[in-house]
């Protein structure tokens, strides 16, 4: 079974070495066409569209549903079959639910309410008119050749029909009408009874294709592993069906909004950006916060080499006061002191003097650098604009 995009190899070169290496070669290769989404439009990943099953199944939409959606497109030929969400939900909660459970949710419950559960009378053993009820016989050998003939669109097609000559004939019946009279009541009984096996039938019919959901019918009558031998078109094999449980739901209907998670197209993915200059962001300050802080302008009048450090230069700062002011920074890497005289850069000016090994620092040069020097390596001393002064403050 395979894919229409790979005829070629699998139809040709790989039959041909398996003919010639003296191994078995196919005795058919079954080719299906593509799944295409909403009226046409190709699957993609790259553009985001198209059916994800995985994205189905987190949003809790039932398995059984898709196999049998797409059962009853497929056909034996090689031609491509569209999802379309309008008819998925329209066709899962017709045929499954309006069709197929509602058989069993109406007649059950009138026998689980009249008769204790019971299929049909007493000792009664049931007829071939009520095994082969509107015509079971004639669909049981039509939906076998079709599933041979990988016909799956028609199988759901027959058993369909089947499924609404049931429901038909519980309408045209009335049990509800029935069962008020304890004359006719026994009536009940029988058309509920015959639903029931007609029921019991249909999901051997659908089991190739509902597995979860037959099984779930399967523990209702109590009969596990149902197999196509267990068909009810030989009477003696539906005898030991006499009882069935109090009904509980099989499926729930389709839910519109998983339908519209299922097909919303995810936002981008935008690539998470490292943190800017290699650190994160401080936490928020106030304004309050930032005007304790005093930026200014200073000259650097005089730049010198520390003795005994190789990090530091000794700065001569003026900032309008009047006076120098003396400020140790670890910028040797990257400046020649002759390269930073005459230069205005910015200082915080209300720095606590902080007593160091070579002498009194009253103040820090602002600088810039990335917190891994691997990526970006090099110090960089602020400059302002020409124009600006010794002692303006920066706001």
């Amino acid at each position: 079974f395979i894919g229409k995009d790979i005829v070629t190899f699998h139809t040709l070169f790989w039959p041909a070495m398996l003919k010639f290496s003296g191994r078995k070669t196919p005795d058919n290769i079954f080719v299906h066409g593509f799944l295409t989404v909403n009226n046409g439009e190709k699957m993609s990943k790259s553009r985001g569209t198209g059916l994800d099953p995985l994205k189905y199944l987190s949003l809790g939409m039932n398995p059984e549903w898709l196999r049998y959606y797409l059962a009853a497109k497929l056909n034996g030929r090689n031609e491509d079959i569209d999802f379309n969400a309008d008819d998925f939900m329209a066709r899962v909660n017709s045929d499954l639910i309006g069709k197929y459970v509602n058989i069993a949710s109406r007649a059950a419950n009138f026998l689980v309410q009249h008769f204790n559960g019971e299929l049909f009378p007493p000792r009664a053993i049931p007829t071939v008119e009520d095994v082969d009820l509107l015509g079971l016989l004639q669909i049981e050998d039509a939906v076998q050749e079709a599933y041979d003939e990988r016909e799956f669109g028609k199988v759901t097609r027959l058993c369909m029909s089947y499924a609404d000559q049931l429901n038909q004939y519980f309408d045209a019946t009335k049990p509800w009408a029935l069962a008020k009279d304890e004359a006719t009541r026994p009536q009940v009984q029988a058309i509920a009874s015959r639903c029931l096996l007609g029921f019991y039938n249909l999901s051997i019919l659908l089991k190739p294709i509902l597995p979860g959901l037959v099984g779930k019918v399967e523990e209702f009558f109590g009969t596990p592993n149902l197999r196509w031998d267990d068909l009810g078109s030989r009477p003696e094999a539906a005898v030991h069906r006499t009882r069935v449980r109090k009904f509980a739901h099989l499926m729930q209907r389709v839910d519109v909004k998983q339908l519209e998670a299922l097909f919303e197209t995810p936002e981008p993915e935008v690539a998470a950006l490292p943190p800017p200059g290699g650190e994160a962001i401080a936490p928020t300050i106030s304004i309050d916060d930032f005007a304790k802080i005093d930026l200014r302008i200073a000259k650097i009048v005089n730049c010198e080499p520390v003795e005994g450090s190789i990090k530091l230069l000794r700065l001569t700062l003026d900032v309008g006061e009047g006076k120098t002011r003396n400020v140790f920074s670890g910028i040797a890497s990257t400046y020649q002191p002759q390269d930073l005289v005459g230069k205005l850069t910015v200082m915080v000016a209300n720095l606590a003097p902080r007593k160091m090994k070579f002498g009194i620092s009253e103040g820090m040069v602002l600088a810039a650098s990335h917190a891994d020097p691997s990526l970006a390596a090099g110090i960089h001393v602020l400059e302002p604009w020409p124009g600006a002064q010794p002692g303006m403050r920066v706001r």
